[in-house]
């Protein structure tokens, strides 16, 4: 009896502890919302996160006077590709490592997931240069070739990771299925698009949740590579409000605002994949 009393005790203690931990790290998502639909004046007087007066003007005036469909537009347009270049790459090398054999396969994979460990800090100079030499930055460089520039890096750099779940799944998959599709006749590649690919739709999901999410805020790196104003993303638009003699904490709280709310809708949108795609590629290879 005494023994359930303590474990009753601990989980209560437990359910508090990470409850108040949850409203204490989703309180300055809650100022953001609060701030962008205030005047500047009240964000600066006013600790409440409840607008004395709701002014949704804001959001619609920051949106429409600092162009933000444009930027909005570059960042899906560098979110959308990187995430089809991870999935449709890192799928068919993650099918490869399952289903087939070659010559040093479990020590290329492991190789791949030792890139883990490299901070992409370190790689950003001789990628630079790199890039240059291939013409694909710098003054010289088109719209596309410098986009291109800009989402293979972030393709490579999701690839580790994404090579171990779709490993992972196709690996826990039944192998007679790909047995029974050879003997039907189907090449490697027929049983990889028409069998392997439409069952993986949770690492899918999953794989495609976390590189939408870190290309849309990716900001050190697009940076780096973007010299044209027109070009820009919306975090590097973003940065151009903290640039202001007198910054609008207002206006700086609705591009926020503004910023975060796709990433939030795409992981609402596929939650209920991302756990099972976690589940399955960490977990069953």
């Amino acid at each position: 009896m005494m023994g359930k009393t303590r474990r009753s005790l601990f989980t209560t203690i437990t359910y508090l502890v990470l409850t108040g931990y949850a409203l204490i790290s989703f309180y300055p998502f809650l100022w953001m919302v609060s701030s962008a639909l205030k005047s500047n004046s009240e964000v600066l007087t006013s600790n409440s996160l409840f607008p004395q007066e709701i002014r949704p003007d804001i959001i619609i005036d920051t949106w429409n006077k600092l162009n933000f469909w444009r930027f909005f537009v570059n960042s899906t347009i560098v979110s959308l590709a990187a995430v089809a270049g991870t999935i449709l790459v890192y799928s068919m090398a993650g099918y490869g490592f399952a289903k087939t054999s070659f010559w040093g396969r479990n020590l290329f994979f492991v190789g791949f997931l030792g890139l883990l460990l490299v901070p992409g800090v370190t790689v950003l100079v001789p990628l630079v240069q790199l890039l240059k030499v291939l013409g694909l930055i710098g003054r010289d460089a088109t719209k596309a070739a410098t986009y291109l520039g800009l989402v293979v890096p972030m393709m490579n750099g999701a690839g580790p990771f994404a090579i171990f779940l779709f490993r992972n799944y196709f690996a826990s998959l039944p192998h007679e299925l790909h047995d029974a599709a050879r003997m039907d006749g189907c090449s490697e590649w027929g049983i990889y698009f028409r069998i392997f690919l439409p069952l993986s739709t949770p690492v899918i999901a999953t794989v495609g949740i976390l590189n939408f999410i870190s290309s849309w805020n990716a900001f050190i790196w697009p940076s780096i590579v973007l010299n044209n104003p027109d070009w820009f993303t919306l975090p590097l638009k973003l940065k151009d409000l903290d640039l202001q003699i007198v910054i609008q904490w207002n206006v700086r709280m609705a591009g926020s605002l503004i910023m975060v709310i796709p990433a939030i809708a795409v992981f609402l949108f596929l939650q209920r994949y991302y756990i099972r795609g976690l589940t399955a590629g960490a977990i069953k290879g």
